[in-house]
């Protein structure tokens, strides 16, 4: 009965008799329709009309969740659709395919109903090996590819059609570009590109002789050196000292040239940069000044070997952004901030209270003439009375209504670029019955709900992502006093720098905050103690001497929160939230002194980047 329940839902997915043969629908799944299981993927549907005007909403739903444990649940992400007759028009989404057991579908609907649907089927499109992508209209890059699930997978999507959000790439562990310019590419295309860059991604760029593709302003901003002309390599000894086994070339090697570059060459051969290395932020760019598609390296057996150590170098590949952490903070969050239930102290009276008000009316004489069974009116009406009164001193007055939502979220500087790491936990409860809608603007994470909190597992309801301006979030569950949790991730615009200065009163610490955001009760923690610098103000600079005020710390990580807590702001930070919201970062640092030799951790508080919109009236 389980296994024949468990097949109806895939039963039910056949197109409806009022479907609209005016739609057309084209999906274009990942890249050049392949993606990998448990990660985030790009998803580009195209619709088509040729009939009347429509105006409705696009729907991509997708099944998340564990199907061993049954806690699966549909996700159904969502845009606002108006088309005219005989156009056309492009939706970019980014979704999380976790289960393969259902088809993805699209819906279109219209005032409720379904005009048409297109579903595709994921067990035919998935692969367990690294994503290499190529944009190139003639480089060959496919003696990369390595089968099995363990190795690489190259694959060359059309530029224009590149994931609109940086999680698009949650499977890509490297982007090479040859013989192409990026002007293509939509603003959030480009943007995209940049943010996943400096979460960690590996950027390649090939060289040639067409190097005016290289200074366009997109491609140009991302190298570390712009080419200026063509330079000859005509020494074998330079050549032999740059590979141990050089390519056979008929005559000089010409490669670009480039006169000034940021970070370091790589490779190089008689004083001529082969290969450039810049890092930005997490990631890295890698500028080969050479043509890998053309003599001698394309048919170079040396060359496999060179990109494998270009993507396989420590740090080269991202770091994943489908995991989701727990415990969540929230739980603690809303219990030290929200309102809670009466005191023992405050019951135990009541209940004083109350039994003496009964006891009293009990002890009166019965009235004359009323009967053995009436009491006197005293034994009634008081806690008649009382009743309503202790509604109102202990009841809804004291407690918040409607729907409440909270948000707590780390941000952390990706190096020296202007962007910023995310990880956002966001709950939204309700303590009344209905559907609950959220909408919310700033930041762009994309959400996902958790396995489990410290409280155990959280129980599998369906959500509804809106990617409209505003954005807007709903659970399915309509059931009261439910805290729906959600994680969400992404990359922000947040320059923070920090640097050690000498001066003749000692070193001394220099902030410089051009985040856009005040920094509150901030605290450093460097070379074994702990220092609290206070504010740093929004678009300002702070000078700290490190002879002022350490507190000696330990080796054990913990133990600086001792120092929170002693000192007088310690009333500032909640420690059920910072704690597991900074060991969570920690736990993805090296094993031994936190922060390790010739590290330094500055901690501190600012306003949440994502800002809550509007809520329903549930």
């Amino acid at each position: 009965m389980a296994a024949l329940t468990a097949l109806l839902p895939a039963l039910s997915w056949g197109p409806p008799a009022a479907a609209s043969a005016d739609l057309d629908i084209a999906v274009v799944l990942g890249f050049s329709e392949t993606f990998r299981p448990g990660r985030w993927t790009p998803v580009i549907v195209t619709v088509g009309n040729r009939g009347a005007t429509v105006a409705g909403e696009i729907q991509v739903q997708v099944q998340e969740g564990d199907e061993l444990s049954g806690r699966l649940h549909d996700v159904v992400h969502r845009r606002e659709l108006a088309l005219t007759r005989d156009s056309r028009k492009r939706f970019h989404f980014t979704v999380f395919l976790e289960s393969l057991s259902r088809p993805l579908l699209v819906r279109i609907t219209s005032g409720g109903r379904e005009l048409a649907r297109h579903t595709v089927d994921l067990r035919q499109k998935f692969t367990a090996d690294h994503l290499v992508l190529v944009l190139s209209r003639d480089a060959d890059l496919d003696y990369l590819n390595d089968g099995g699930g363990r190795g690489w997978r190259v694959l060359y999507p059309h530029p224009e059609l590149l994931p609109d959000h940086w999680l698009g790439y949650d499977a890509v562990t490297a982007v090479v570009i040859h013989g192409q310019s990026l002007e293509a590419l939509s603003p959030d295309q480009y943007e995209a590109l940049i943010r996943w860059i400096a979460r960690g991604g590996t950027l390649a760029v090939s060289g040639g002789p067409d190097y005016s593709l290289l200074r366009t302003p997109r491609l140009g901003a991302l190298l570390p050196g712009l080419p200026t002309g063509m330079t000859a390599i005509a020494d074998p000894a330079a050549l032999k000292a740059a590979f141990p086994v050089p390519p056979a070339a008929a005559g000089p090697l010409h490669v670009n040239r480039v006169p000034a570059f940021r970070g370091r060459a790589r490779l190089g051969a008689g004083g001529v940069p082969l290969v450039l290395e810049e890092r930005r932020g997490a990631g890295r760019v890698h500028y080969l000044t050479f043509d890998v598609a053309r003599e001698p390296f394309d048919r170079w057996p040396g060359m496999k070997e060179l990109w494998l150590e270009l993507l396989r170098a420590p740090g080269a590949a991202p770091e994943p952004a489908h995991h989701v952490p727990a415990p969540s903070p929230l739980p603690g969050f809303i219990a030290a901030h929200a309102r809670g239930f009466p005191g023992h102290g405050t019951v135990l009276l009541f209940m004083v209270l109350y039994l003496g008000v009964l006891a009293t009316g009990y002890r009166l004489p019965a009235a004359r003439g009323a009967g053995r069974w009436m009491l006197p009116l005293a034994t009634w009406a008081a806690p008649l009375v009382f009743a309503p009164a202790a509604y109102v001193l202990f009841g809804p007055v004291l407690f918040d209504g409607g729907a409440s939502a909270a948000t707590v979220a780390v941000v952390e500087p990706l190096g020296t670029s202007r962007y910023a790491r995310l990880e956002l936990d966001l709950g939204v409860y309700s303590s009344r019955d209905g559907p609950l809608r959220l909408q919310y603007d700033g930041a762009e994470p994309r959400f996902r709900a958790p396995a489990g909190d410290a409280t155990g597992p959280v129980r599998g309801s369906g959500w509804t992502f809106d990617g409209g301006t505003p954005r807007v979030l709903a659970p399915d569950a309509r059931r009261r006093y439910e805290l729906h949790l959600l994680v969400g991730r992404d990359v922000i615009p947040f320059a923070l720098g920090a640097a050690i200065e000498e001066s003749p009163a000692g070193p001394r610490l220099v902030v410089r905050n051009d985040s856009g955001r005040p920094l509150e009760d901030a605290w450093l923690v460097f070379g074994g103690s702990a220092w609290f610098l206070g504010a740093v103000a929004s678009d300002g600079s702070l000078v700290h001497p490190l002879a002022d005020g350490p507190f000696p710390l330990a080796s054990n990580r913990e133990e600086w929160w001792e120092v929170l807590e002693r000192h007088p702001r310690a009333d500032a930070w909640d420690s059920r939230v910072a704690t597991p919201l900074v060991s969570r970062r920690a736990a993805l640092m090296e094993a031994g002194d936190f922060p390790g030799p010739g590290q330094g951790l500055l901690i501190a508080r600012t306003t949440s980047p994502l800002r809550l919109a509007a809520a329903s009236a549930a």
